[in-house]
């Protein structure tokens, strides 16, 4: 079983210099230099990305759900695009949150394929907001949703009358109980068979797409890569929404334009098939990266707390990020009538990440400035 930690780096590029295809040999080099993408991540794509392609050669866009750093997408639109009958295949990848990896995975690929940079967008949405208002020309594709993930993203490709392509990982009944009756319940399949094991779920999920009208295959990827690693094809009917879905995928709300969006507001309908949306909406900043830490000191008394305060302000507020300092509670020690007070410092940045390291170097700098003159408290 290939390591899912370590990282492929720039000395690795020379393992794949004769791998086959040319096209793996290519993108693996190019990915070894960015130094951020487990060895285990690139062939667990580009496999997925092999089969989904051959089952599906014509799908002009792809939805890519809990994408995570995106590389699914950005191998599917390669293909597509280097293939013998070459096509500009465009992707949205949706996650609620993403990744650094995300970033410098897509500068790193446009870099080396300039005719991708408009081909993939990266939304930060949940999957219920998604929905495919041209849903025959959408293909949904998902690897390793964990659990009830995979439900919700075969419920939505249902919902929009989509094919996809879904390799389901980590099965549990106990967790997946409200999605998978939701899947019995538009399929009309029962869930009385569905066992624990994992292929008992999966048996279920195609058996649910096949009684709404989906040519259901299979497909699997090397074992060695990941013992996750069965894949459910579903092949959409061409007339598969009910008319209540089809109304309710008609609902649309006119997109705020770019400086009316705020940076982290929730989006509550995410059309994958409208890409001109789709690019407006990857325009935003990323999530909102936050940090903090408390700090407890010793004072003899309130006015040395405000003292004490306003110096931990001053020392934040030189930090390259935003800053605020939180006073928490304080309480009076019965025996010693010593005052302990704590305080929150809070660091917000849209802009850059703010690693753990950042908030410790910016706990140790305070510290440093105030024990001169402060008892902290351990």
């Amino acid at each position: 079983m290939l390591n899912s930690k370590r990282k492929l780096r720039p000395r690795d590029a020379a393992r794949f210099a004769n791998a086959e295809p040319a096209l793996f040999a290519e993108l693996a080099t190019v990915l070894c230099k960015t130094e951020i993408l487990p060895e285990k991540e690139l062939h667990e794509c580009w496999q997925m990305a092999q089969h989904v392609h051959q089952t599906f050669p014509d799908a002009p866009h792809i939805a890519d759900l809990a994408a995570g750093h995106g590389l699914l997408s950005w191998i599917l639109v390669l293909i597509a695009r280097v293939s013998e009958t070459a096509f500009p295949r465009t992707a949205v990848a949706v996650d609620i949150k993403r990744p650094k990896a995300a970033e410098i995975l897509a500068e790193a690929i446009t870099n080396h394929w300039i005719e991708l940079r408009s081909a993939v967008s990266y939304v930060e949405g949940s999957i219920e907001s998604v929905v495919a208002s041209n849903g025959p020309n959408t293909l949904f594709v998902a690897t390793h949703a964990c659990g009830s993930l995979s439900d919700r993203v075969l419920l939505v490709a249902i919902g929009s009358g989509s094919s996809l392509a879904l390799m389901p990982c980590c099965h549990s009944l106990r967790k997946q109980t409200e999605t998978l009756s939701s899947i019995s319940q538009i399929s009309g399949v029962p869930m009385q068979a569905i066992a624990s094991k994992p292929e008992s779920i999966d048996l279920f999920r195609k058996r649910a797409l096949r009684s709404l009208g989906y040519t259901v295959s299979e497909a699997s990827i090397d074992a060695e890569i990941t013992a996750y690693n069965h894949m459910i094809l579903g092949k959409a009917p061409e007339h598969s929404l009910t008319q209540d879905s089809k109304a309710e995928a008609n609902l649309s709300r006119p997109l705020k334009v770019w400086g009316e969006i705020r940076a982290f507001e929730k989006i509550h309908r995410l059309d994958v098939s409208n890409r001109e949306d789709a690019t407006l909406l990857a325009s935003r900043p990323p999530r909102e990266w936050v940090r903090f830490f408390d700090l407890s000191f010793w004072v003899r008394d309130e006015s040395e707390r405000v003292e004490l305060e306003a110096e931990m302000r001053s020392l934040a507020a030189a930090h390259t990020v935003d800053t605020k300092v939180i006073f928490q509670d304080q309480f009076l020690h019965p025996t010693t009538q010593r005052l302990s007070t704590t305080f929150r410092v809070e660091l917000k940045s849209s802009a850059i990440v703010i690693s753990k390291e950042d908030a410790l170097a910016l706990r140790q700098s305070i510290c440093e400035a105030l024990k001169a003159k402060y008892d902290l408290r351990a």
